[in-house]
């Protein structure tokens, strides 16, 4: 079943009209930094034909989606925790961080945020199980954090050396062979246990 707008339909009619879908991006790649999708959709809108989950689909059709995403926004941003702060603080500060980051970069003042899965305390929240699965503003949010992440990590200088283009970061087979040859990057983080092995 696609996401669908239950969540954001009950809460504007509770009278709170700007809804924020929230959702991370790349919590488990060993390089990098995290991202942050935020996605406020106008009252009533209609959903975009196949919005999903990011990682349900390919990066085409997430291109396709997220410029659709951000022509029927109300209001989109990013945020994002680098790899040192993830390294400093741990995931779940580094999370809160990133997603206080795409809140503050929004041009409207939110009401309540949907996030998948999270607890976030600084604004009203709920916290959607499988959010990006079943609400439509979540699952928004994960392709805008998805694209914005995959151009990112695949641009930085140690992209070409560790096939960021490919593997964004994440621990592939080829991505650890190249770790094994090139050593540990400065992009890296220090603090996840396969990189405090290779160190």
């Amino acid at each position: 079943m696609a996401p669908n707008l239950k969540y954001e339909k009950a809460l504007w009619a509770e009278g709170k009209d700007i809804v924020c879908g929230i959702d991370e991006v790349g919590r488990g790649s060993w390089a990098g930094p995290l991202y942050v999708g935020a996605v406020v959709f106008p009252k009533n809108c209609r959903q975009i034909h196949g919005a999903d989950d990011s990682k349900k689909l390919t990066a085409k059709q997430r291109e396709k989606l997220c410029t659709e995403i951000k022509k029927r926004a109300k209001a989109y941003s990013t945020g994002r925790a680098e790899h040192h702060e993830i390294d400093a603080l741990g995931m779940t500060e580094a999370t809160s961080l990133a997603i206080k980051r795409a809140v503050e970069a929004l041009e409207v003042q939110v009401d309540t945020l949907l996030i998948d899965a999270f607890n976030y305390s600084e604004i009203d929240s709920i916290a959607v199980k499988g959010g990006d699965s079943v609400c439509y503003s979540i699952s928004c949010a994960s392709i805008l954090a998805k694209v914005e992440r995959d151009k990112h990590i695949s641009r930085v200088p140690e992209a070409a050396i560790y096939r960021f283009d490919k593997n964004k970061g994440y621990g592939t087979k080829e991505h650890q062979d190249l770790i094994k040859k090139h050593g540990v990057s400065d992009i890296h983080r220090k603090s996840f246990k396969p990189i405090k092995v290779l160190l």
